[in-house]
């Protein structure tokens, strides 16, 4: 998968990993180890959970998030990555990812949920600028794979026209998909529907609701299109060149009817789980 993801034979191959979107990454992903520290030690909790529950999740899917745009870089135009484009989409992925995490440990830190905290003026300005740049961060992301999918050239093999046509698909589905199951949840101010938060029955690890209608499903089946639907187009460029393209879209078309159909029950109240 790796030669492939990272080595079509287009000129896209000479590009490096994005460093500034990967070190951002590790960054991130080496955050778990405090935030995981400090959960075992700051008893306060948040909705029943620890304060630092929220940060460790954003912490690492964030960090996933920004580690896979860097590793689809190399597939942009280069005209994009080494022009003026490149710096502003880079900042436009980056900005707000920077800030939504620094947010959401200082409310940890003050032992304050980040989200949905209306309870002074500053946390609900703070609240708002989070929509603000969650909003730029999933346009950026259909962006960059928008430009992916306009950067196929004759040269590519029917193999990486299929990787290509998946990791630009998953980009734009990933930030389109997240967008809308991220404006349900605001508009519906939280994530449950027929339930109290702190009150549930949950799935271990990612802890949404068994007991009643939870949108973050839907959300985390959206956003990850960025990584499940590149991995649905190495499989069909290997097993079959040809239709490789057709089991791509065939894919998407999937992804997109889940992700909404588990948003749906979640608005009707019932678990999905």
């Amino acid at each position: 998968m790796t030669e492939i993801l990272l080595k079509p034979r287009s000129a896209v191959a000479r590009a490096e990993l994005h460093a500034g979107l990967l070190q951002t990454a590790a960054l991130f992903l080496l955050l778990l180890l405090p935030f995981s520290l400090l959960m075992g030690s700051d008893t306060r909790t948040v909705f029943g959970l620890s304060a630092w529950v929220k940060p460790m999740k954003f912490a690492l899917s964030l960090g996933v998030h920004l580690a896979t745009l860097a590793l689809f870089w190399r597939w942009l135009p280069a005209t994009l990555r080494e022009g003026w484009r490149g710096l502003l989409l880079t900042a436009l992925l980056l900005v707000p990812s920077l800030f939504e995490m620094t947010y959401i440990a200082a409310q940890a830190a003050a032992g304050q949920d980040s989200h949905f905290n209306l309870s002074t003026a500053y946390t609900r300005g703070m609240f708002a600028l989070m929509g603000v740049f969650a909003v730029i961060l999933t346009l950026a992301t259909s962006a960059f794979g928008a430009a992916i999918l306009k950067g196929r050239t004759t040269k590519e093999s029917d193999r990486e026209t299929t990787i290509r046509l998946s990791i630009g698909l998953g980009l734009m589905l990933s930030g389109l998909l997240g967008l809308v199951t991220g404006a349900v949840i605001s508009v519906h101010g939280g994530h449950l529907v027929g339930g109290v938060d702190g009150q549930q029955v949950v799935v271990p690890l990612f802890g949404w609701s068994r007991q009643a209608g939870d949108l973050r499903i839907s959300h985390f089946l959206g956003l990850h299109a960025a990584q499940a639907l590149p991995l649905a187009g190495w499989l069909a460029a290997r097993r079959m060149p040809a239709g490789g393209r057709t089991m791509v879209w065939l894919s998407a078309v999937a992804l997109t009817l889940l992700t909404l159909g588990t948003l749906g029950t979640a608005l009707a109240g019932l678990p999905i789980l």
